[in-house]
């Protein structure tokens, strides 16, 4: 395990990347994800189903994929829900066969509750995390367009849709991050980004991975904004 508390925009954060015990059936290696993770931000003044802002999980597999993101969807509920991505991609593992990414947030100092809005009709994944001044967009994806290019002109308009939700725009998102899959090059995504939205490519990354939720997709793209 990794973990690292940082301050951020004037907030405290806690990140976590996990990899699962190897051995065992998937089931129990992703629920020990969760409970090792759990541990960690109870022994730093933090909690799973409350503290969480986002969390991104990885499988070996197209299978192991979709039981490590069947236990998150146990794991987060309510209004502990939060921002979430998912990948297929070996590189990110050792012996293990799933991995655990989380950004956990100490509560602001205001004291504003957490709100977060699902999508209609409820889906496994949430539509934004609103906590504080940050909004928090869980990744958007289009598996039905061909091409990169495509894809991006699709999504970030949509992403552009969701940040006035909040009362933002462009000129408000602190961080882009962007899970590329490796049959793409990041110089073909930056330009299919640049012609799609005034993203602020100052606070953008770009990471690569070898699948996602289905098949299709060719890119997923995270949101991080602060009002």
């Amino acid at each position: 395990m990794r973990a690292r508390e940082f301050n951020w925009l004037g907030q405290r954060f806690v990140y976590l990347n996990l990899e699962s015990e190897p051995g065992g059936s998937l089931e129990h290696q992703s629920q020990g994800l969760f409970e090792r993770a759990g541990a960690e931000l109870s022994a730093r003044g933090l909690s799973m189903n409350g503290s969480v802002v986002r969390s991104r999980v990885f499988g070996r597999t197209r299978e192991a994929r979709n039981v490590v993101s069947g236990v998150r969807g146990t794991t987060f509920t309510g209004q502990g829900r939060v921002a979430t991505s998912s990948y297929i991609s070996p590189a990110h593992l050792g012996a293990g066969d799933v991995a655990l990414d989380v950004y956990a947030m100490a509560a602001p100092t205001e004291g504003a509750p957490r709100k977060v809005t699902e999508m209609e009709p409820v889906a496994p994944y949430i539509r934004h995390l609103v906590w504080g001044p940050f909004v928090f967009h869980a990744g958007m994806t289009n598996e039905h367009l061909p091409t990169l290019k495509e894809q991006c002109a699709e999504i970030l308009p949509r992403a552009g849709e969701r940040l006035k939700e909040n009362g933002c725009d462009w000129k408000n998102v602190v961080r882009v991050s962007c899970f590329l899959h490796r049959s793409q090059t990041p110089e073909s995504l930056l330009a299919a980004v640049r012609a799609a939205a005034p993203v602020p490519l100052d606070n953008f990354e770009v990471e690569q991975v070898d699948g996602y939720s289905s098949p299709g997709k060719l890119v997923e793209i995270e949101v991080t904004a602060k009002r």
